[in-house]
């Protein structure tokens, strides 16, 4: 089906375990969850490519017999409208200075879990793209002179996707591991509440929200996962 429209971008820090980090210091919040839908913040484009690619026919008798497929291997490319500061070096792994304050670059990177949520093209169905363990990178950081024009720029990201921390999530009917996951709300088997907990090592949805996407939701009705990481560190 078509889709359209970013609803929001939520993220989640993992530990080595695939177990979500709720801490407001280690983690992205005191639940462990950021959503980027702050006062004036959000994504403008959360492009995913290599999903798939196409298989390499296997030829016998003048005829083609089977079809050898690679591994799935996604990357992911977001520009921010404007993207919390603290979150985006965390998102990357850069760590705070003592000293200066200042963030530097820091190896290995954090395990980073994302759901991208867009809608239908009427509004009335939500369409979630899951990410268990992603590593992100900043490639440059582009300084513009103001003129009668102002200059800005808009976070980049690239983000490429890894296997999922814990054997026994984004699985598919075969039991085989996948590092991506696609859902839509109105599917029979559908529940919000499982989908966030295996993406998001364990985090449990708050009833409120929960509930507001029950029904298929609207993007008005699009509501924010908890109080605490809508809660925006400040920028």
């Amino acid at each position: 089906m078509s889709k359209h429209n970013i609803v929001k971008a939520t993220f989640a820090l993992l530990d080595d375990n695939g177990d979500l980090i709720k801490d407001a210091t280690k983690g992205l919040s005191t639940d462990g969850i950021y959503v980027a839908d702050h006062n004036g913040e959000g994504f403008s484009q959360i492009n995913v490519t290599a999903i798939e690619a196409a298989g390499t026919p296997g030829w016998g008798n003048g005829q083609i017999k089977r079809t050898a497929y690679g591994k799935s291997m996604p990357t992911l490319a977001l520009t921010a409208l404007d993207l919390d500061f603290k979150i985006n070096q965390m998102l990357k792994g850069f760590t705070q200075n003592p000293n200066t304050g200042a963030w530097v670059r820091q190896l290995p990177k954090p395990h980073v879990a994302m759901i991208a949520e867009s809608q239908s093209l009427d509004g009335n169905i939500s369409i979630y793209e899951c990410f268990n363990n992603i590593e992100f990178v900043e490639e440059a950081s582009n300084n513009s002179s103001d003129t009668n024009s102002e200059a800005a720029y808009s976070t980049a990201l690239q983000g490429t996707v890894l296997t999922p921390l814990k054997p026994d999530i984004f699985l598919a009917a075969n039991g085989v591991q996948q590092p991506y996951m696609i859902a839509k709300s109105n599917d029979a088997n559908f529940n919000l509440d499982k989908l966030y907990a295996e993406t998001f090592g364990g985090y449990v949805l708050s009833p409120a929200s929960s509930a507001a996407h029950s029904a298929a939701p609207s993007p008005a009705s699009s509501a924010t996962p908890s109080a605490a990481s809508s809660a925006a560190p400040g920028k």
